[in-house]
């Protein structure tokens, strides 16, 4: 009998929770999931924020005396989609309109549980404030195609950032084969490679096929920076499908099994104006000593 009461109980504060609505308090307003806010201009005017629409705006969050953000500073402002999750800044945004400026509150442990990010916030308060600025909405279909603006500008810059360091790219390969004299062929892409290792009866790999590689990684100073050798184990991947460096597709293609080769790679057939995390800095032609070791033909 007890269990039936906690279990009817259980469902009572449980609907008591779900009809539970925002509430006013001194001037703010509570949402059930502890976000309050208050509207310091309302611009009677302004479309209202609808789900799923972009918003952009600018905002200053704090706690206590602290900035942890102020895109205010920034030369252009944030876009956001609108997704009113509860126990977020965002809860509060289908209750504003364009050219509100609103002061938002969250508990620090509702952010806490939704992301363990903001517990290194702990010792400096309890609560976090926003000061928000809605300045537009953009529709989806909008949005789409400023990203698409923003990645072909971006992709043209780093053409042009390439470009700059190609010169710098070949006078560094050319210094290293100045000090590692060796013959080397030179594909149409750039990318230059030597056979050490010839198996004249070797199977060669075709695309979709998966192989098996020995490998030793080389910047041009002959820092060492990866090799499969001291694990004792050739590493795999499927050939010609872009799971490796464009320079391991194309160079690991021309050989066959069993044979050695070495692989001089420019920085754009290899990992660009990004680099590789802390090993391969950007724009950093690299050598690689490889071994084909097997084949394993694709079931196609």
């Amino acid at each position: 009998m007890k269990k039936v009461f906690w279990q009817f109980l259980a469902i009572i504060l449980l609907a008591a929770t779900a009809c539970e609505k925002p509430r006013q308090e001194s001037g703010e307003t509570r949402l059930p999931s502890g976000v309050s806010f208050k509207v310091i201009k309302r611009n009677e005017k302004g479309a209202k924020l609808k789900e799923n629409e972009f918003v952009v705006l600018r905002f200053l969050g704090k706690v206590g005396d602290t900035v942890i953000q102020n895109t205010f500073k920034d030369p252009k402002p944030v876009t956001l989609q609108i997704q009113s999750v509860p126990g977020s800044p965002a809860e509060v945004f289908p209750f504003l309109q364009i050219g509100d400026s609103v002061h938002i509150k969250v508990p620090l442990d509702t952010l806490i549980k939704r992301n363990p990010y903001f517990e290194m916030l702990r010792p400096k308060g309890k609560t976090v404030e926003y000061f928000v600025k809605i300045e537009s909405i953009k529709s989806a279909e909008e949005r789409k195609k400023e990203i698409m603006a923003l990645e072909k500008e971006a992709m043209k810059k780093q053409e042009e950032l390439a470009k700059q360091n190609e010169g710098k790219e070949n006078k560094t390969i050319e210094e290293y084969l100045a000090k590692n004299p060796m013959t080397l062929e030179v594909t149409p892409s750039g990318l230059k490679y030597s056979i050490t290792q010839k198996n004249p009866a070797g199977a060669k790999p075709q695309s979709g096929d998966s192989v098996k590689v020995h490998y030793t990684g080389k910047l041009l100073n002959g820092k060492v920076f990866d090799s499969s050798i001291q694990r004792k184990i050739p590493f795999g991947f499927v050939l010609g499908q872009g799971q490796v460096i464009k320079g391991w597709d194309e160079g690991i293609a021309l050989l066959r099994k069993g044979e050695k080769a070495t692989l001089l790679i420019p920085s754009k057939l290899g990992y660009g104006a990004q680099g590789a995390g802390k090993a391969i800095p950007p724009f950093a032609p690299l050598v690689f000593e490889v071994e084909l070791v097997d084949i394993i033909p694709s079931k196609k």
